[in-house]
């Protein structure tokens, strides 16, 4: 079969090649997957540099990359509610491929009719509904989402709107298609437009309220910046790391407003769905597959045509999700 596969680490467009492989043999209690399409997510990029925790780095020579997807089920791998032919998504590994074995615990079903672009992102918005939920800000109150032209930051930005949420938009810079005030922004800065420091940007943005929560996939000053504008009992929930230098944050302030610094890895990063989690799943299903909701995607790619689609995902990724196709 065909596969997206790296021998050694590093960004994806210097590792990954296309390549033939034996097709997976599903183990005890996997599922055989014919994939359907698979997103292109940050997450991709730590994995192929080895930046991910030790049980999740790749193996190497050999290792066929990617995480996140949606096919359709060949075996059951033992799994009662599964027959060949659903629908499935997953958060795995090696799904860059014509076919996956996965944990059949892994797979989500599907309507047999859900958007099949759309499915490819349920990861995505999972961690916006987690991080907006960990956030614990309420209605009325300020949440500043960082790289807000980033798919998961976009979709926090409808998801809050939604529930109330007041917030400010954090992106590099504006663009001209782009206008996240008509997605639920009720204010954006733009960090190449800055004549002041973020923290006083922020404070006149929010009318001196400042903010109750924050949602950073940045890192490095822009987040030491957001810190210091984050209210009492604040909380900041740190998703991503585009820069990866550190952030500061004052101790005495931590402690005297109460704030939280949280992390937040993938949902099912480590561990399968548990059973309980069937009405959280349909609950975020059914939001990512409102029409009302976008979904930005600015490119659909098969195997052979995957360095367009990495080259769209590195240097244009506010332009929105690169999809990889396995099927017409």
């Amino acid at each position: 079969m065909k596969a997206l596969v790296q021998d050694r680490l590093g960004p994806p467009l210097d590792v990954v090649e296309l390549r033939e492989v034996p097709a997976p043999r599903p183990g005890p209690g996997e599922a055989l997957v014919r994939m359907v399409a698979a997103g292109i997510h940050p997450g991709d990029f730590f994995f192929t540099q080895g930046q991910y925790p030790e049980a999740k780095r790749p193996v190497l020579p050999g290792q066929v990359v990617g995480n996140h997807g949606v096919g359709r089920v060949v075996e059951t791998g033992g799994r009662a509610d599964l027959a060949p032919g659903m629908l499935v998504a997953f958060s795995a590994g090696r799904v860059w491929a014509e076919f996956a074995a996965i944990d059949a615990r892994a797979l989500i079903p599907l309507p047999a009719d859900y958007p099949a672009e759309r499915a490819a992102q349920l990861m995505p918005a999972i961690t916006a509904r987690d991080v907006l939920t960990a956030s614990e800000v309420g209605p009325g109150q300020w949440l500043a989402v960082t790289a807000g032209h980033s798919l998961v930051s976009s979709l926090v930005i409808q998801m809050a709107r939604r529930r109330g949420v007041r917030v400010l938009a954090i992106v590099r810079r504006r663009i001209q298609d782009r206008d996240l005030t008509a997605l639920g922004a009720e204010a954006v800065i733009a960090l190449a437009d800055l004549a002041v420091p973020l923290a006083e940007a922020v404070r006149a943005a929010t009318g001196g309220q400042g903010l109750s929560g924050v949602v950073d996939a940045v890192g490095g000053e822009v987040l030491t910046q957001l810190l210091e504008a984050l209210g009492f009992k604040g909380r900041a929930v740190v998703v991503g790391a585009y820069d990866l230098r550190p952030f500061q944050a004052g101790a005495l302030k931590v402690l005297m407003d109460l704030q939280e610094i949280r992390s937040y890895v993938y949902r099912y990063f480590f561990d399968p769905p548990a059973p309980g989690d069937a009405d959280y799943l349909a609950s975020v299903l059914a939001e990512l597959a409102d029409p009302e909701i976008e979904v930005r995607i600015a490119g659909r790619w098969t195997l052979e045509d995957h360095r367009q689609a990495l080259e769209g995902a590195t240097f244009r990724p506010e332009g929105g999700k690169h999809v990889l196709v396995f099927e017409d």
